[in-house]
């Protein structure tokens, strides 16, 4: 058992006790600066329980790959033990957790400023050399690994059978949201002789972090009558969270032009000032893989009850919760749209013919629908 404080940089927040091997918390929490609690902790009536259940979401997931390799190496059993080892350190926001007695402060542990090990779920088996690493706090099911080049925190990101197609709809995602002059981050695609990989940059500075949706859903009750949309707008109301209708739906239209899948409220969310607590506004739209027919052979591509999250089971009777859009989505032109598919997709040597003129015709099709506003 160990005691630590889980930190904001350098504001103690919390003091607790913790399994070392499992990751439960086993005492009961003390409270430094309430204010500063992760908001699912701040509004729930069980605080102990929310923040396991806070720490668990923010580990890395227990599906990756290798991931028995790394809590064998770590002398661990769960992935919430394991994102201990690494003092909870990631590149989304600016929490993690001071062992009792520790000398050293945010400054000095901090990955936005210090070097970190890379590539450490590949390489831990071999080297048996625990270190720091963004890497065991990063959720979500793809490998994924953090790196330093010339400076910048970036984010490699592989892709799953049978297409291996994640790395190379970020990009394309990407292509597509500056056409349409949505923020975003930006993905490059890199590829070596075993597989291909999305690229991309850390969107949180040292001064702000990303506060998933999830956090913010129960800010207030949800009343009997209002939907689950009608509820995520009053709690960032009841939050002051400067986010419009507008931004929230542009980002489902385009969420249903890639036939997204995969846009839970831990895939999207705000950016917050870390020192003020004041939300700045809503995060770029990113992580965009889970979607353009990824799991589907190709005559298997439909078009109809398209899967989709977070509001409603599809894209379908989501969009019927939406509002108007400005969006200039005539400028994703046909002649456009295939050129941007050649160019991404043929780097695929899992793709063919087929695969590629199916993903512009839906593309096409769910496009028309989008600028006539009739959804199917």
């Amino acid at each position: 058992m160990t005691n630590y404080q889980l930190m904001c940089q350098d504001i103690p927040v919390v003091g607790f006790a913790v399994n070392d091997t499992t990751g439960q918390i086993v005492s009961d929490l003390h409270m430094d600066n309430r204010e500063y609690l992760p908001l699912s902790v701040v509004h729930s009536d069980s605080p102990r329980g929310a923040l396991q259940k806070w720490l668990d979401n923010r580990s890395v997931s227990a599906n990756r790959q290798d991931i028995a390799a790394m809590l064998a190496a770590y002398h661990v059993e769960t992935v919430s033990a394991l994102s201990f080892k690494s003092l909870g350190l990631n590149l989304s926001d600016q929490y993690w957790f001071k062992p009792e007695g520790a000398d050293f402060g945010w400054h000095d542990v901090n990955l936005f400023e210090n070097d970190f090990s890379e590539q450490v779920f590949r390489t831990m088996a071999d080297t048996g050399k625990p270190s720091y690493t963004p890497d065991s706090s990063s959720n979500g099911d793809l490998p994924k690994f953090w790196k330093i080049e010339q400076g910048k925190r970036v984010l490699y990101k592989e892709g799953s059978a049978p297409f291996d197609q994640q790395p190379y709809n970020e990009v394309f995602a990407a292509r597509l949201l500056e056409v349409l002059e949505l923020p975003h981050v930006n993905y490059t695609l890199v590829q070596d002789e075993e597989r291909a990989y999305s690229v991309c940059e850390t969107f949180v500075t040292t001064a702000t972090e990303y506060v998933p949706a999830l956090e913010i859903l129960n800010a207030v009750p949800k009343l009997n009558h209002e939907n689950s949309y009608q509820h995520f707008f009053r709690c960032a109301e009841a939050l002051s969270i400067p986010v419009s209708r507008q931004e929230v739906d542009d980002m489902l239209l385009f969420d249903y032009l890639i036939n997204n899948a995969d846009r839970h409220y831990g895939n999207f969310g705000f950016i917050r000032d870390v020192q003020t607590r004041s939300f700045l506004g809503m995060a770029p739209i990113f992580d965009n893989g889970n979607s353009l027919w990824y799991l589907q052979l190709n005559k298997r591509m439909k078009l109809k009850d398209q899967p989709a999250k977070p509001f409603r089971d599809t894209h379908a009777e989501q969009l019927k919760l939406l509002g108007s859009s400005a969006v200039p989505w005539d400028r994703l032109t046909e002649s456009w749209l295939r050129q941007m598919v050649e160019d991404i997709y043929s780097r695929n040597d899992l793709f063919d013919t087929e695969r590629l003129d199916n993903l512009v015709y839906n593309i096409g099709v769910v496009l028309q629908r989008i600028m006539a506003r009739q959804f199917a």
